[in-house]
């Protein structure tokens, strides 16, 4: 009973220890980013799909802001334009979301309207119109 009630009081104590944010310097941020830039650009399908992943996790949890990213950007471009699976499109597309940049948003909305994959075509513009809700714009948004 003893080692039931110090492991429930543990669970609940570790639940509302406030979470630390790591914070990296110049130089470690743009280790992070160069070398997720090479991981998208590699050849392995699957290292494509988990670095623009990790990036726009990197990202959404305020370790890496938008501009420390941008070098990313056009490998990104490259690989939502030239992949060849929907995962790898569709990571990549949600990691220029992330990013934020005119540029990527443009781009998003392209590949909403125009690319023959329904998949890949709904979940870009469904980021593009996202982004223009949530920051109180709609620029460009009817499809």
């Amino acid at each position: 009973m003893k080692t039931l009630l110090f492991v429930v009081s543990a669970f609940f104590a570790v639940q509302t220890l406030p979470a630390q944010q790591a914070v990296f310097s110049a130089e470690k941020k743009s280790a992070i980013v160069a070398n997720l830039i090479k991981a998208i650009k590699s050849e392995n399908t699957g290292l494509h799909t988990s670095a623009a992943k990790v990036l726009s996790d990197l990202i959404s949890e305020s370790y890496l802001k938008p501009d420390d990213a941008s070098p990313a950007m056009i490998p990104l471009l490259n690989l939502l334009r030239n992949g060849k699976s929907d995962e790898e499109r569709l990571s990549a597309a949600v990691a220029l979301y992330q990013i934020g940049s005119p540029i990527a948003l443009y781009q998003l909305r392209g590949v909403g309207h125009f690319d023959d994959n329904k998949k890949v075509a709904s979940a870009c513009k469904n980021l593009y119109y996202t982004y223009y809700t949530l920051h109180g714009t709609e620029y460009l948004v009817s499809f």
